[in-house]
């Protein structure tokens, strides 16, 4: 089993976050903040004069902003897609990764 240190969880959490930011930028002005807070979490993991775990305390906070917003927030976000079945396979895709940010954020 490999160990998860705060390094590796920095790193990770900066693949997700970008990956994520992707998705929601294809969203749409609509969804400008949670894109916005997204990239501020993958420069924050990415900053190599911060210490890991600093890092990792920050992103945290900037993650629970994302569902902070009163509306057109992250947690109304869902990618389109006129095809239902893509649409549902890209929506479960997009859960996945946020699912694996807040992972790599917690360490859980």
């Amino acid at each position: 089993m490999k160990l998860r240190t705060p390094e590796s969880r920095c790193e990770r959490g900066t693949a997700l976050a970008g990956q994520i930011a992707e998705i929601v930028y294809r969203g749409g002005r609509r969804y400008a903040f949670p894109y916005l807070i997204l990239l501020d979490i993958r420069d924050i993991l990415a900053d190599p004069e911060t210490e890991a775990e600093t890092a990792l305390a920050q992103a945290v906070q900037k993650f629970r902003n994302l569902y902070a917003a009163p509306r057109d927030g992250f947690s109304e976000f869902y990618v389109h897609d006129s095809d239902p079945d893509q649409m549902e396979e890209e929506n479960q895709r997009f859960e996945e990764l946020v699912s694996e940010l807040r992972s790599a954020l917690h360490d859980s």
